[in-house]
């Protein structure tokens, strides 16, 4: 009996170590949008002096009415000042928190889930990172922060309980893949064990294609950006503004013409030794711009746009271009993941899901404030259409014509993959001032001449020969002054709109790279990918003159190499110092061009 009586003595005495304590201030309480941290203080008094594997925090609960719970981080700072984030833009497109309890018991976490969230869930972060010791009488803060505009939301209640014999981390928590601890990271070629962790932004065409709407004279259209890679993209404010080129404080304004004020940012890239440390670098990464009429931070140059028309060359940045425009700036946060639609994740044709990209949910900073923006790894950031996200094509034709969008055009991020940047999504617009006019034509060539014809009626016909010379007509000849290939784009106009359609057009005897008629008779770029320089190598049959020009992915020059008369034989030119992105490079000789595509990484 007192055996019995001693065990019951001993249950009594440890179950009263279990502690609940509530915040105690008045709920509902508001959750502002748009990067203004909210504080919940929770006053823990009466607890044991040390919180450790024998007692500690072991669980989390609250409730949170937010139509878009993605726009949250939420976290916890211990008296001690050590916080951890308990979710972290979690939700994919779901609403609310609703009766959520963090423990580190729970069988799955909320990263990939989408709301709401009801029942146990892991926290993002170990609630064992606070059980460190400390003495938790005292104040604790529950905080959180909207990233995101547009949406409110309240917080119902909180409380965060105490017990005996917290519940360890489980062992897969050991090696999940942290910017604090790359342990659990992949590389992107998993035989290694030390590799920078660099982004892989797409854009997503089937959210293009499912999104496009036009009126007259206008199209626009969604967006969503997409990061595949190894490591997050994220952007970091530096401090150093600029109005055009001269240099400003940050709190200015507007500049002088009117304009915004630009700040300098750098792209952190994240790097995994072989001890499975993570350290990092920053390398300058273009320019940011704060938008005061919504309170948000914008990088510039992020996305650009066009309307084209197809030829059979398989880079849409070479097809003729109808109007294009630039989407001016993007605040980069976490909307989603690969899972939340039906195939938004896609590289060169394949489908891409959550479970196939190593270091899921990999990133510090995603948002739209000055601290810093970016997008995790397996996350994308949407644009919804008109958002900047336009294309104005006044006085074009109904018809078929395709959508381009590239990511980075002016190349100023580091990313792991830098092909799969454009996608081309077809277009039928129907909307228009006048109903589709046929642009199609025929050629004959002969020699070095090429005869051209457009029986359209009623219109007016204008020739683009692909060589820097223009030509009207019905049925207009045009002599060729080098063999080749060339673009040709015919607009037909019937007085209220106008159609364009082209064709690639060879002229001359050289039918291809090994061709001895060819003043080149090979030309190689190796490494290719490469992370320093090229070696270019090109043989000539006869001594020519040689021209090459290296152009970026939206066709402006950056490399032109003084044109020079060279002897037949073999000839070698080291491309260096190029920056990170893809390039055109264009080897010209007397009688012939051919263009080489290169990757810098």
């Amino acid at each position: 009996m007192k055996k019995n009586l001693l065990l019951i003595a001993l249950i009594s005495c440890l179950t009263s170590q279990a502690q609940v304590f509530n915040y105690s201030g008045t709920l509902p309480a508001p959750i502002p949008d748009n990067n203004a941290n909210v504080y919940f203080p929770i006053v823990i008094s009466g607890a044991p002096s040390a919180l450790n594997n024998s007692f500690g925090l072991d669980g989390v609960c609250f409730s949170i009415n937010h139509p878009q719970p993605s726009d949250l981080k939420i976290s916890l700072t211990s008296p001690d000042g050590n916080t951890i984030i308990l979710s972290l833009h979690n939700g994919n497109g779901g609403s609310n928190y609703n009766s959520t309890c963090l423990r580190m018991s729970a069988a799955t976490g909320m990263t990939g889930n989408t709301a709401p969230f009801v029942g146990e869930f892991l926290p993002d972060q170990s609630l064992n990172y606070l059980n460190n010791g400390q003495n938790p009488n005292g104040t604790w803060m529950f905080t959180i922060i909207d990233v995101f505009p547009f949406f409110n939301g309240s917080l119902s209640n909180v409380t965060l309980s105490f017990g005996n014999n917290p519940p360890p981390d489980p062992s897969a928590l050991q090696f999940v893949c942290t910017t604090a601890n790359a342990a659990g990271c992949s590389c992107k070629d998993s035989s290694f064990t030390d590799c920078d962790l660099l982004p892989d932004l797409l854009c997503s065409h089937v959210v293009v294609r499912d999104g496009i709407n036009e009126t007259i004279g206008h199209v626009g259209f969604p967006n969503a950006v997409i990061n595949v890679g190894s490591g997050p993209v994220e952007m970091k404010p530096t401090g150093n503004c600029f109005c055009d080129t001269v240099p400003v404080s940050c709190a200015t304004v507007t500049c002088p013409n009117g304009s915004l004020p630009k700040e300098s940012i750098v792209q952190r890239i994240y790097h995994k030794n072989p001890n499975g440390q993570m350290t990092f670098y920053d390398r300058p990464a273009g320019f940011q711009s704060f938008h005061p009429s919504h309170n948000h931070v914008h990088v510039q140059d992020f996305t650009a746009f066009s309307l084209r028309v197809p030829t059979t060359d398989p880079d849409p940045l070479n097809w003729p271009v109808i109007t294009n425009s630039i989407k001016q700036g993007y605040c980069l946060i976490n909307m989603g993941s690969c899972n939340s639609i039906d195939s938004v994740c896609m590289s060169h044709g394949n489908v891409i899901n959550d479970n196939m990209i190593p270091n899921f949910n990999l990133g510090t900073v995603t948002g739209c404030g000055n601290q810093g923006q970016g997008v995790f790894v397996g996350r994308y950031d949407m644009y919804g259409a008109g958002n900047g996200q336009e294309i104005t094509a006044p006085n074009i034709c109904n018809g078929n014509y395709y959508l381009v969008a590239i990511i980075d055009p002016y190349n100023n991020f580091l990313e792991e993959d830098e092909t799969n940047n454009v996608i081309a999504v077809p277009i039928t617009l129907t909307q228009q001032s006048g109903a589709a006019l046929n642009a199609t034509f025929l050629y004959v060539t002969n020699g070095m001449q090429v005869g051209f014809i457009n029986y359209t009626p009623n219109v007016t016909q204008t020739w683009d020969f692909g060589d820097g010379t223009l030509g009207s007509g019905v049925a207009p000849a045009h002599t060729y002054s080098l063999p080749g290939t060339y673009i040709v784009t015919l607009t037909v106009f019937n007085g209220s709109c106008a159609t364009t359609s082209a064709q690639t057009v060879t002229v001359g005897t050289v039918s291809g790279l090994e061709s001895f008629q060819s003043g080149l008779f090979e030309v190689n770029l190796t490494p290719n990918p490469s992370r320093d320089r090229f070696t270019l190598e090109y043989q000539l049959v006869n001594p020519s003159e040689i021209q090459i020009t290296v152009y970026n992915m939206i066709g402006e020059e950056v490399r032109v190499f003084p044109s020079s008369e060279e002897i037949s034989g073999k000839h070698v030119v080291e491309l260096n110092n190029l920056d990170k992105g893809a390039y055109m490079v264009k080897i010209a000789a007397n009688d012939k061009t051919i263009v080489k595509r290169i990757v810098k990484l």
